[in-house]
């Protein structure tokens, strides 16, 4: 694991330069209605289709988010995600196509996506009323991003509740993050493509998407760790401040190698769009 160089940061300039990210998101975000800043900065909207499996019959529901949050472990889902097998880093560090397995001790944040987009059938107990059909029929449930925020958020479930077990647990698996993310993969006009090829379906509602008015490339802001147990712990923020990551510990801020931040256990993970990010970074210090 890599060392940590303890270097004191300016703090003049990082304020200077977190002053820049500030400015250049409340200029760019100046026309988006009368929410406040946080919400025009941080608000996706998220798409959900539940399909009946009987008939085909779809209703889709979207909901606005400031966050997503994302299974950490493979076997944190049900059965019908666990089952489909994907191509991720064996515990060896080269590339392997096997199910995913929490002894391995790696997953990826891409992995934690195509979970959360991937179609999920609902159990026995969670039959929806189909329109179509008239009864309650067994479905299945797709996630996808209708509207990119300016700034994506991802949340991570480490800490795991069990009300059959009556216990609650910590997981401590490795999270590989990439600086740079394209969430193109995970929008909902690329989730409809995949699902339906040329065809064009329209839904009751449907509108054209507006992950189309922003780009779908992000650049890693800010990781937010926790360490020690469950119930009790110590949160440490890594922000990236152009292309200087600076810890910020308690009372103490210090310049940190990004091979520190790459070991990290990773809590949650702040994206901005990749035009803002360089934008602000370019901005004059003062």
């Amino acid at each position: 694991m890599a060392k940590e160089k303890r270097t004191p940061c300016n703090i003049l300039q990082l304020f200077s330069i977190l002053s820049n990210v500030l400015v250049t998101l409340f200029i760019h975000c100046a026309g988006y209605g009368d929410c406040c800043i946080a919400h025009r900065v941080f608000c996706g909207i998220l798409r959900s289709d539940v399909m009946c499996t009987a008939c085909g019959f779809t209703s889709t529901t979207y909901d606005p988010c400031i966050d997503i949050s994302l299974d950490l472990e493979p076997n944190q889902m049900t059965s019908a995600k666990t089952s489909s097998t994907k191509s991720l880093y064996s515990c060896s560090g080269e590339a392997d196509s096997i199910n995913s397995s929490p002894s391995c001790g790696i997953s990826t944040l891409m992995e934690c996506l195509d979970r959360f987009t991937r179609p999920e059938r609902l159990g026995s107990n969670q039959k929806f009323f189909c329109q179509r059909c008239q009864v309650r029929q067994e479905s299945l449930k797709q996630m996808s991003i209708r509207k990119l925020p300016l700034v994506s958020c991802f949340h991570i479930k480490r800490f795991e509740h069990s009300s059959i077990r009556k216990m609650s647990r910590k997981v401590d698996r490795y999270l590989q993050f990439p600086f740079s993310l394209d969430l193109t993969p995970y929008l909902s006009s690329s989730i409809l493509r995949s699902r339906f090829g040329n065809r064009m379906f329209s839904f009751d509602g449907d509108e054209p998407d507006g992950s189309s008015e922003l780009s779908s490339e992000f650049e890693l802001f800010a990781v937010i760790t926790h360490s020690s147990k469950l119930d009790a712990g110590h949160y440490v923020t890594y922000l990236r401040l152009s292309n200087q990551w600076c810890k910020c510990d308690g009372a103490w801020i210090t310049q940190v190698n990004e091979n520190i931040v790459r070991a990290a256990q990773g809590y949650m993970m702040v994206y901005v769009q990749k035009m803002l990010y360089y934008k602000a970074s370019k901005k004059p210090i003062a």
